[in-house]
């Protein structure tokens, strides 16, 4: 039977059976993958703690005739422990390993994802930072990680690069300055009433900033800056 040994990380389980799993792993050079873990459920098995969610392993997957993976092997590498006993921790990292899962594909490179979501949820365990700022960071390098980066060098109409405050227009991912959008908001952004017609986020110049490294660090340091709680509750 084929083997093949990939570094994991659990996104989602579901049972099966009275002992068994199929679960969802990320990985880099497979990318999304369904596996089932044999008894992987009992007190007894090996492969218990390894087939956890938000568990990352080393596993050897053996292939059987039908061209199913099932875990034969494994060898934990991280838990993320400080996750485990605060649910709204719980809740961020499933939100994460949810997005994770949607945005990956089947036999792609997801190194990028990976590595992402593997400093996410270390960031979560470790209280590196506030869990908006965390969930904020993830969501927008996730976006720019599936190639759907927004525009965020000024303004999308006038061109410039400082205003008092912008406004980000979520559905083109395009700024637009205060002057701007005074001016567009009757043409293409309002209704008759006034009310707008499409999701707007107002960014103040230290959100912008924020959102700039976000989008330009090292994968390792996509969280290493400070907000005030205004700019992280916007």
């Amino acid at each position: 039977m084929e083997k093949l040994s990939v570094h994991g990380l659990v996104l989602r389980e579901k049972p099966l059976g009275d002992n068994d799993k199929l679960l969802t792993l990320l990985t880099a050079e497979h990318g999304k993958m369904f596996v089932t873990g044999k008894g992987v459920r009992s007190l007894k098995s090996r492969n218990m703690v390894s087939s956890q969610p938000f568990a990352y392993s080393t596993f050897v997957l053996t292939k059987n005739k039908h061209g199913f993976f099932h875990i034969s092997e494994s060898d934990l590498h991280e838990m993320f422990f400080g996750i485990r006993a605060d649910l709204d921790k719980i809740a961020l990292a499933s939100y994460i390993c949810d997005v994770a899962d949607h945005c990956s594909v089947e036999e792609n490179d997801e190194t990028a994802l990976l590595r992402l979501t593997l400093n996410t949820l270390y960031a979560i365990s470790e209280d590196k930072r506030p869990l908006p700022q965390i969930k904020g960071a993830f969501e927008l390098r996730c976006a720019a990680v599936s190639g759907m980066a927004p525009d965020l060098s000024g303004c999308v109409t006038c061109g410039c690069e400082y205003s008092p405050l912008y406004y980000l227009d979520i559905l083109e991912g395009e700024l637009l300055c205060s002057d701007c959008i005074s001016r567009r908001r009757i043409d293409k952004y309002a209704d008759r009433e006034g009310e707008w017609t499409r999701p707007f986020i107002a960014v103040s110049p230290n959100l912008l900033g924020a959102m700039r490294f976000t989008l330009d660090s090292d994968s390792a340091k996509f969280l290493s800056f400070s907000l005030s709680e205004p700019d992280i509750s916007d």
